[in-house]
C-alpha cells in the first residue's frame, strides 16, 4: 500500500500507478493528493486534451472507462480524476477492465469513505499497489500535525502551545490547516515567526488559561482550586467546552497512565518510548504516577465512564453545568 508521500512524490516525477484508489473517512488527504494530480501530473498546456475531472454523481463507470481508455494528444500522460467516486453506483465494474488501460493513463478514483474490502474493485487495485486509505487521525498525533503544519510555512510553535490549539481544533484536519493558514497570514504581516499561546488564544479564541489541556495539568498536580476553577468556566460556557470533548482527553490520558504502572522502571524517556509521546508529555504521566496510584487510576477511569453515562441522561438526571464539578471532585477524590 503507497503512502501518502510516496503518492505525491510518483505524481512530482510524473511516474504514477496507472489507478489509484484513495479512499477512508479523512478527506483531507484525498483531496491534496487529488488537488496536486490535478495541478502537476499534465503539464498545463495539455490539461485541455489529457485531464478530465469527473464528478461521481453524474457519471457511471462506462462513462469513467471511455476517458481512461483513450490515449494522449500531443503529450505522453492522460490524467482522470474522479471526485466522490463512491456515488457512481456501478462502480465496482470497473474492476475487469484495469489491465485494459494504456500504460500512459492515470485513473484516480477519490472515495471519501471506507473502502469496502470484499469489492472485486478494491481487490483489484490493492493487488496492483494502487490502494491508499486515509483514516482519521487519532488525538494523539494532532499537536504534532500542527507543528508540522506550521513548520511548512517556516513558523515555530513549541508542543504546549500545539496542544493548547489541538484542545480546540480537535482532530478535524481541514479546520487546523484553515487556523494555520489564517494565523500564518497574520504573522506574516507583523514580521513575527513564532505561534505564541496569546497568538492562538487571539486568533482562534481558546483561552490559554481555561482549557482542557490547563484541566488536565490541575487535576495532575492535584491542584484543587485551579481545576474546579477552569471546570465553573467551562460550566458557564457549555456550547465551546463541551463536556464529551473534556471526557475524551482525562480518559485518554488516565487510561494510557494505567500502562506506565507497568514498565519494570519507569521515567521519562521510557514512558515516552512506550507511549508515542513528547518528552514533555512524557514528564505528566510520570509525575500523574507519582500522585495517583494504580488502583486510584482504575478508579478514574471507572467515575470517567459514569460521567459520561450521566451525560447522555443514562441513569441519572444531573444538568451538565453541574457534571463539570463532579467530575473534579470524583477524580481528586479516588
Amino acid at each position: 500500500m503507497p503512502t501518502y508521500d510516496e503518492i505525491i512524490r510518483s505524481l512530482k516525477q510524473r511516474k504514477p500507478q496507472r489507478v489509484y484508489l484513495l479512499a477512508g473517512d479523512e478527506p483531507l488527504f484525498i483531496d491534496q493528493i487529488a488537488s496536486f494530480a490535478a495541478k502537476e501530473l499534465i503539464p498545463s498546456e495539455e490539461q485541455d486534451f489529457n485531464q478530465s475531472i469527473l464528478y461521481g454523481a453524474e457519471v457511471n463507470a462506462r462513462t469513467i472507462l471511455l476517458e481512461a481508455l483513450r490515449f494522449p494528444m500531443m503529450g505522453s500522460q492522460v490524467l482522470v480524476l474522479v471526485r466522490e467516486a463512491q456515488q457512481v453506483r456501478d462502480l465496482d465494474t470497473l474492476a475487469a477492465h484495469l489491465d485494459e488501460l494504456p500504460e500512459s493513463t492515470c485513473l484516480i478514483l477519490c472515495y471519501k469513505k471506507k473502502a469496502d474490502k470484499r469489492k472485486a474493485l478494491y481487490k483489484a487495485i490493492s493487488e496492483r499497489g494502487g490502494f491508499f486509505e486515509s483514516t482519521k487521525m487519532y488525538d494523539s498525533k494532532i499537536p504534532d500535525f500542527i507543528i508540522k503544519s506550521f513548520a511548512a510555512r517556516q513558523l515555530d510553535i513549541d508542543p504546549r502551545t500545539a496542544h493548547l490549539m489541538a484542545d480546540s481544533t480537535g482532530n478535524d484536519l481541514e479546520k487546523i490547516l484553515n487556523e494555520v493558514e489564517k494565523i500564518a497570514l497574520a504573522l506574516s504581516e507583523k514580521g513575527a515567526r513564532t505561534v505564541t499561546p496569546e497568538v492562538i488564544e487571539y486568533y482562534i479564541g481558546v483561552s490559554k488559561e481555561y482549557n482542557n489541556f490547563e484541566l488536565l495539568t490541575a487535576l495532575i498536580r492535584r491542584d484543587a482550586a485551579r481545576a474546579y476553577r477552569i471546570a465553573l468556566y467551562f460550566a458557564s460556557d457549555e456550547r465551546n467546552h463541551p463536556i464529551q470533548m473534556t471526557l475524551s482527553t482525562l480518559f485518554g490520558f488516565f487510561s494510557n497512565l494505567m500502562a506506565v504502572y507497568y514498565i519494570a522502571q519507569p521515567n521519562e524517556r521510557s514512558i515516552a518510548s512506550l507511549l508515542g509521546v513528547q518528552p514533555f508529555v512524557a514528564r505528566d504521566y510520570d509525575l500523574a504516577r507519582r500522585g495517583y496510584s494504580a488502583a486510584q487510576t482504575f478508579a478514574i477511569i471507572h467515575q470517567i465512564r459514569l460521567i459520561d453515562a450521566y451525560s447522555k441522561g443514562v441513569d441519572a438526571n444531573i444538568p451538565t453545568s453541574q457534571l463539570y464539578s463532579e467530575l473534579v471532585s470524583r477524580i481528586l477524590a479516588a
